[in-house]
């Protein structure tokens, strides 16, 4: 553990639920944004303690940037929906009011990557959740932005190959009054079956209610989630060198 970094392991922010656990990586520097991310998995699997993950998190802290994990209920847990988008909510606002405790007045952001990336943007569009708590920017890998394909097998017992856009679909939600901050949204052209043509649709129905929506969009070479997951040449992942110059463009940092 390096001396300018702090390391707050698995905190408790649902003392109701046993899994609902995070992790803290922490700058010793003031006033810095801190991003809350959400893992992927389907649904049914997957966990915050990747390697990967961990090593993307204290990457992020040597940039002064504060990067909170998150653990939620899952299908796999006996979660039904919308616990899991619950479950983010409370992670948020339990992070935003440890840091202002800190005081740090840093913006707070939210990532998510595959399903973390689906609750992200059903947090962000479906209007029910942090209506008090501004979100200074959307940090968003490979969405689902359909119904999600487990939530449609275990909510609708049907296939899940199937394509909805119903209140289980994060472009259901998009209309005349779809207003977020800033938003980086990240596909790849060898995604999961589907994945990058829901993601194109996703970024032309936003634009076609509102084309001054700040949202940027990349496409990225290889398959699902690769960009946080394999280093590139540099030595770095994709996804975190995107993620860095986003966020000094925005201001961020």
């Amino acid at each position: 553990r390096e001396e300018h970094m702090k390391e707050l392991l698995d905190v408790s922010y649902r003392v109701d639920q046993e899994i609902c656990k995070l992790d803290l990586y922490l700058p010793d520097c003031k006033n810095y944004p801190v991003i809350v991310f959400f893992h992927g998995g389907g649904l049914t699997g997957g966990n915050r303690k990747r390697p990967c993950e961990i090593e993307a998190a204290r990457a992020y802290v040597e940039k002064g940037i504060g990067y909170a994990m998150v653990e939620y209920r899952m299908y796999s847990h006996g979660a039904k929906f919308p616990d899991f988008l619950e479950d983010a909510e409370e992670a948020i606002r339990f992070v935003a009011s440890f840091m202002k405790e800190q005081g740090n007045e840093g913006p707070i952001l939210f990532a998510g990557s595959s399903a973390g990336a689906w609750i992200g943007l059903m947090l962000c569009l479906c209007g029910q959740y942090l209506k008090d708590l501004p979100i200074a920017g959307w940090l968003i890998e490979s969405p689902q932005t359909t119904s999600h394909f487990t939530v449609i097998q275990q909510e609708l017992g049907l296939d899940p190959r199937l394509e909805r856009i119903d209140e289980y679909a994060p472009l259901y939600y998009v209309g005349p009054d779809t207003k977020f901050s800033k938003m980086l949204l990240m596909v790849y052209d060898n995604d999961m079956p589907c994945r990058y043509e829901e993601n194109m649709l996703f970024v032309k129905h936003i634009r076609r209610f509102n084309s001054e929506a700040d949202l940027e969009y990349y496409v990225l070479s290889g398959t699902h989630r690769q960009g946080s997951a394999v280093k590139d040449e540099d030595g770095q992942y994709p996804v975190f060198k995107l993620t860095l110059d986003w966020m000094k463009r925005k201001g961020l940092i």
